[in-house]
């Protein structure tokens, strides 16, 4: 379930795939907390609540989720070596407005079929 993880060329089956997304997804929470931790902090220093920060964390949380699931699938695009394959496309397609909305709980799923996609190497 969890072998070849940070493989990306690797075709997966369902099981592997499921530990792909778990494990992609608590990544994908860490890195997006602590950058939005890191742009609260530069950006605005005035800053000085919790609730201050939430509420921006909230605005900036969207981008982050778009901006990792793309980086993540257009690497696992480009090391399976699938540029032209519509399935890799559409789902690439799917998972931006699912990032933006509904965040990595539902955006990371369209990335993760992308690994059972069969390679071109």
């Amino acid at each position: 379930m969890f072998k070849n993880l940070f493989d990306l060329s690797v075709k997966r089956t369902g099981f592997e795939i499921f530990g792909f997304y778990i494990v992609y997804s608590i990544l994908g929470a860490v890195i997006a907390g602590v950058i939005c931790g890191f742009l609260i902090a530069a950006i605005h220093p005035e800053i000085k609540t919790v609730q201050e920060a939430t509420r921006l964390a909230i605005k900036y949380a969207p981008v982050l989720a778009m901006a990792y699931g793309l980086i993540l699938s257009l690497a696992i695009v480009k090391a399976k070596n699938i540029f032209n394959s519509f399935n890799a496309v559409l789902l690439m397609i799917i998972s931006v407005p699912l990032l933006f909305f509904f965040g990595l709980s539902l955006g990371l799923i369209p990335v993760s079929f992308l690994t059972g996609i069969e390679g071109k190497n």
